[in-house]
């Protein structure tokens, strides 16, 4: 193999038109490279070549005629693995330096993935591949769109059938979101890392589901059989409105937002309540008796349904908690600025790392990545 045919191969790498096969030979190399040592001893590049060798043949190929470059490889790996050396070596080490640390920080945003829990236990991954019928339960047909939605539909007359007590539970991983239509049309908004269990047909006086996590409803309005939403220290009772409830478990307080219509919200922990006309939040935390009644931006509080973070006068610590659930990754802050206050509006459809640097614009924080989480620091 000559220097030309080298150098060669190094021109595809660097413009993008390197082979699947070629660029393995590349990446087997740089596995090996270590940089704290310059030279690499006759026996190591021995051992080189054979690991390359290994690991083509591994490799699966539909045809003899696939195998007829395999030598050819094999024997120019070790000439390969010096020319880089010789040649090229600061640049494919620069090059491998900033492939590693886009791994590690360019975090990718969620999607639409949850897993679906029938009443028999029964468990079905969710996502928004197909436009398909998942199961059946009694009068109910079940059925997943392409758009990311679950669907309960009744199929048949409830009264052909015995009274059916059977419950679902559908819930998202840290990273996922999925919609809901209940068998009363009601429409759910499920965020990430969040649950909401809910009977496969409403029966008797009133349609009760239970969430943890957020959830954002669209009630279908029922004036004989309200609607009941339970969750962390709260109790909603609507006929027909809709609304955000937000019930994290590692979140100090239960806080509801009143998008349209009324509300009747009871304090679980007293059996304090009160009524939310449009506009207006409730917080309720685990000591507190009472119910908490302010003004809120309803457009912050359903943004993550509209695909947007808005984040109004917030700290950076609920801030990083927040994008640590959508994009899937555990955050430490290590800051004295931890009740600095940030606003802005940012797409969750974009990389973290986007995020971050817009963050760093207008904060004096700085964000790093360690061992696959997000260090915040000063």
């Amino acid at each position: 193999m000559s220097t030309q045919d080298i150098q060669d191969l190094l021109h595809k790498y660097r413009t993008g038109t390197i082979s699947a096969e070629e660029l393995e030979v590349l990446e087997t190399w740089y596995l090996q490279w270590q940089p704290d040592r310059p030279e690499l001893q006759p026996q190591e590049l021995e051992s080189a070549k054979t690991s390359i060798w290994q690991s083509i043949q591994q490799q699966e190929y539909k045809s003899k005629r696939s195998w007829q470059w395999l030598p050819a490889v094999a024997a120019v790996a070790a000439v390969l693995i010096a020319a880089l050396y010789l040649y090229f070596p600061r640049e494919l080490i620069s090059r491998g330096r900033v492939a590693a640390e886009r791994s590690l920080t360019d975090f990718k945003p969620g999607g639409n993935k949850a897993v679906l829990t029938l009443s028999n236990g029964q468990q079905i991954v969710l996502d928004q591949s197909t436009d398909n019928k998942l199961a059946s339960q009694g009068t109910i047909e079940i059925s997943q769109t392409a758009g990311g939605e679950l669907v309960y539909h009744q199929v048949k007359p409830q009264k052909d059938h015995h009274p059916e007590n059977m419950s679902n539970t559908m819930s998202t991983p840290r990273g996922g979101q999925y919609q809901l239509v209940l068998s009363d049309g009601t429409r759910v908004w499920l965020n990430a890392a969040s649950s909401i269990t809910y009977p496969v047909v409403f029966s008797g006086k009133t349609r009760a589901v239970s969430i943890t996590g957020e959830a954002y409803f669209e009630i279908a309005h029922n004036k004989k059989m309200p609607f009941i939403v339970s969750s962390a220290n709260q109790e909603i009772t609507v006929l027909g409105t809709h609304f955000n409830v937000c019930a994290y478990s590692d979140d100090p307080a239960t806080i509801t937002a009143l998008v349209s219509g009324s509300i009747h919200i009871r304090n679980l922990n007293s059996g304090a309540s009160k009524t939310l006309t449009p506009g207006q939040g409730a917080r309720i935390s685990p000591s507190d008796k009472d119910i908490e009644i302010y003004a809120v931006n309803t457009d912050e509080s359903i943004s993550w349904k509209n695909g947007y973070f808005i984040f109004d006068n917030q700290d950076i610590g609920s801030i990083m908690k927040i994008l640590g659930r959508w994009y899937d990754v555990d955050i430490e802050c290590r800051t004295a600025n931890s009740l600095e206050r940030f606003g802005g509006s940012f797409s969750r459809n974009k990389n973290l790392i986007e995020t971050l640097k817009n963050l760093e614009k207008v904060g004096k924080m700085h964000f790093k990545s360690e061992q696959g989480k997000i260090l915040v620091t000063d």
